[in-house]
């Protein structure tokens, strides 16, 4: 038999057993081992910045079109630009800016997926979570854990806008996702979770309000108010590179604010880059105070209050402060990915 004659032969046997997989919902992995077992994360594309001088005019728009008797939640979604479409900002985080004007009601409802709010604009408006009420002030972040009861009011004057983060790319792909609007007999409050105990992270720590109050580090609380924050990030040590971190944790744990969202407060020294780091976690970052420029992979943001980018994971980040009051709010999936054990970070070596 020629050789010729063999290759058929055996062209038309590995086209059978193809097809004869494909029968029993099978397929190979060797023709495709490469593409699946990349050498290194595939980041979904460049980093992307939504700034306040862009959106506010949106925002106003909204206002102005979109009433809260006809939507839930008055929301411009912050989307990926590989998808449009999509819900996601990052793979799996969502953003958004949520407004309210003086005198309406987002209504109580309840939901699976965990969200936090940080208040870009505004004061008098009140989230109350589970019955606890947690005045909405400029810089201040409340947390609303998977399945809590929350709803929005506004008493105040001039409107309110916030950033909602959400994890609600995780929970669409892992299907977990419950909803229930609140009704008579509806606004019961369950108990939450107990999260056992995390490590305690090398950066300064900031509890809820709440947990402070009574002194004690049991409870459960939803608000973390600003004032708080900026003067726990300005007693904390400086890095080498003179910035500074916080991080908002849970009083039980010490850990994350939320088990799938963990947050920080990044002040920064003047002028002085931070070193160059990358890590499989993605964030999503809201500039709470100053301006800068933050060089993310390819791509070079230059950033003011109210500003919104991302940083999609495994690609070079470093940020340089071009004010000296320059903070920036990070929501990321860090605590996530280091509790399935798939964290992993890196800083640059000079």
């Amino acid at each position: 038999m020629t050789q010729s004659a063999t290759q058929a032969i055996t062209d038309s046997t590995y086209a059978e057993l193809i097809e004869a997989l494909a029968s029993a919902r099978s397929q190979p992995l060797w023709d495709r081992y490469h593409r699946i077992t990349t050498r290194q994360p595939q980041s979904p594309g460049p980093a992307h910045l939504w700034s306040w001088a862009e959106m506010e005019p949106l925002v106003a728009q909204a206002v102005r079109d979109v009433s809260m008797e006809d939507a839930e939640r008055r929301v411009l979604l912050l989307a990926r630009a590989d998808a449009p479409e999509s819900v996601a900002t990052l793979r799996n985080l969502s953003g958004g800016l949520q407004t309210l004007l003086p005198g309406e009601v987002a209504r109580a409802h309840r939901h699976t997926l965990a969200a936090l709010r940080f208040v870009m604009q505004g004061e008098g408006g009140v989230t109350t979570v589970n019955g606890q009420a947690c005045p909405m002030q400029e810089g201040d972040l409340i947390l609303t854990p998977s399945w809590t009861w929350h709803e929005h009011t506004h008493s105040g004057t001039g409107r309110m806008v916030w950033f909602d983060g959400l994890d609600l790319p995780l929970l669409h792909h892992l299907d977990a996702m419950f909803f229930e609007l609140a009704g008579p007999g509806l606004a019961t409050v369950d108990p939450l979770p107990t999260r056992p105990p995390a490590v305690p992270s090398d950066c300064a720590v900031l509890l809820p309000d709440s947990a402070m109050l009574d002194g004690t580090k049991q409870g459960t609380g939803f608000h973390y108010s600003a004032a708080r924050a900026v003067q726990a990030l300005a007693q904390s040590s400086a890095r080498a590179d003179g910035s500074k971190l916080l991080r908002y944790s849970d009083p039980q744990s010490l850990g994350p604010a939320l088990p799938t969202l963990d947050c920080y407060l990044l002040g920064l020294g003047q002028a002085q880059p931070t070193p160059a780091r990358r890590s499989t976690a993605s964030a999503i970052c809201v500039v709470a105070q100053g301006e800068g420029t933050s060089s993310i992979g390819s791509a070079t943001l230059h950033w003011k209050r109210n500003d919104v980018f991302t940083i999609p994971n495994w690609q070079w980040v470093t940020h340089t402060a071009h004010s000296s009051d320059a903070r920036l709010f990070l929501m990321t999936d860090r605590e996530l990915l280091a509790g399935m054990g798939y964290l992993r970070e890196e800083e640059a070596t000079t």
